[in-house]
């Protein structure tokens, strides 16, 4: 039966066993399955379809164009952007709002509440997701905490592959990538294009640095500065991340600016030789040593050889 209060176009399909809360609202050329459970309040915009047995909580606006498959649960409030794909058996906690076509995979949980004994699950703390962001299979990502800020935070075009791990109060910038099994801890930072090897950690409150690559299996208990590669347990740095700056286009000039103030960050002694950096390598060096400043896990110490020197010449 209807509640009296919804709003329902005359070209949306419904199937049997609807259940439906009160003041619902479904758009125009909506298609929901059998046996779908809506909650009250919750907006269905034009050309969503939702797949048998979804389950849509109070209050969440699944927006144009989304696809939401069978077995799905969607929390109280949550928000489903344009154009997303949820397969089978995903879940987006309550208060958790998507960009513009992100695509969740089967049992990804994205925005359950915190693994943390100080908050209730009740808490009406969030995460915001940016657009086209990927979801694979049984990938979890936690809300915010009140001691934390309130909100998880992901940029746009992020990527978590199979098993990986975002804990409460992270945040993570643009181009993201997570390998199979990474886990980030509670309060981490990642700066934009960072990737991260399989099974990789990273300890509670640590930030890791623009286009900075922290190999397969690494523990990381300290910062990991912009463009570096780390890797080991405890993390050690290698060098930059000389195949992350190629790919990106740095060119070599910036990079050699690069491989010098890592050198002289880590040896202590500046390269009186270098003179003023160009003016194309200034922002990328105001952004690598700008990173030093407000650390407070402490920064992530070079390999005992080669410091400074372990990327080659023409880098």
């Amino acid at each position: 039966m209807t509640p009296d209060d919804c709003q329902i176009s005359t070209g949306a399909s419904l199937g049997p066993r609807l259940r439906m809360g009160a003041g619902v609202r479904i758009g125009e050329g909506v298609s929901v399955d059998a046996d779908v459970d809506l909650g009250a309040g919750c907006v269905l915009e034009a050309g969503v379809s939702v797949g048998r047995f979804a389950l849509i909580g109070e209050g969440a606006v699944i927006e144009a164009g989304a696809c939401i498959g069978p077995h799905v649960s969607i929390g109280r409030e949550a928000r489903i952007g344009p154009d997303c794909s949820l397969h089978s058996h995903a879940v987006v906690g309550a208060y958790t709002s998507l960009g513009v076509s992100c695509v969740l995979h089967a049992f990804s949980v994205v925005g359950g509440s915190a693994q943390d004994r100080r908050t209730a699950d009740a808490e009406a703390h969030t995460l915001l997701v940016g657009a086209r962001c990927v979801f694979r299979e049984h990938t979890t990502v936690s809300r915010g905490t009140s001691h934390g800020g309130g909100q998880t935070r992901l940029g746009d075009d992020v990527l978590l592959m199979a098993g990986a791990h975002v804990a409460h109060d992270c945040e993570l910038g643009d181009g993201v990538t997570l390998a199979n099994g990474v886990s980030l801890g509670g309060h981490v930072h990642v700066g934009r294009l960072a990737s991260f090897g399989g099974h990789s950690a990273v300890h509670q409150f640590v930030r890791v640095g623009e286009l900075a690559f922290v190999a397969a299996n690494a523990m990381v208990s300290r910062d990991v500065p912009p463009f570096c590669l780390a890797a080991g347990d405890r993390a050690r740095l290698l060098g930059l991340n000389v195949t992350g700056l190629r790919r990106l286009a740095f060119d070599a000039v910036t990079r050699a600016a690069l491989k010098r103030a890592y050198g002289e960050r880590f040896r202590g002694s500046p390269d009186e030789s270098a003179g003023e950096p160009p003016e194309t390598s200034r922002a990328a060096l105001a952004t690598f040593h700008g990173f030093f400043m407000p650390s407070t896990r402490g920064i992530c110490r070079p390999r005992s050889r080669g410091i400074g020197v372990d990327t080659p010449d023409d880098a």
